[in-house]
């Protein structure tokens, strides 16, 4: 008789998924209520949406899949700060839909790289 054996995700690699995911959202929610400079398909939204359902999928199978997780997010917040447009928003009441989306994506990309590090530290705690 044989026995399956599945190995859990761990926590860290779920909640930098579900942070990815999220984070997306609030890209993509921008571009739906008008925020100006979006290109006609953002590739943001894209990006950290298929990086949290990689994690999500493949994290029990291959633990180097956290490196999606993590880089993606780094490279949407390098390129959300080279493109300055955000902090405007983040101060500003005078569109709460822009305030809100906007925090809701820096909160959460900040969580995602949190949580992307926490598990990158776990695998090469588990690897040495």
């Amino acid at each position: 008789m044989t026995t399956a054996t599945t190995t859990a995700t761990p926590p860290a690699y779920r909640l930098n998924a579900l942070f990815n995911i999220i984070a997306g959202i609030g890209i993509f929610i921008q571009y739906l209520i008008g925020v100006p400079g979006y290109p006609k398909v953002p590739p943001g939204p894209i990006i950290l949406v298929v990086a949290g359902i990689l994690v999500l999928a493949l994290a029990s199978k291959t633990r180097w899949i956290i490196l999606i997780g993590l880089i993606a997010p780094l490279f949407i917040t390098v390129g959300g700060i080279g493109q300055g447009s955000s902090w405007a928003r983040m101060g500003s009441l005078s569109n709460f839909g822009f305030f809100i989306t906007t925090w809701i994506q820096w909160i959460f990309l900040v969580l995602t790289l949190v949580y992307g590090v926490i598990a990158l530290l776990k695998v090469r705690r588990t690897n040495a």
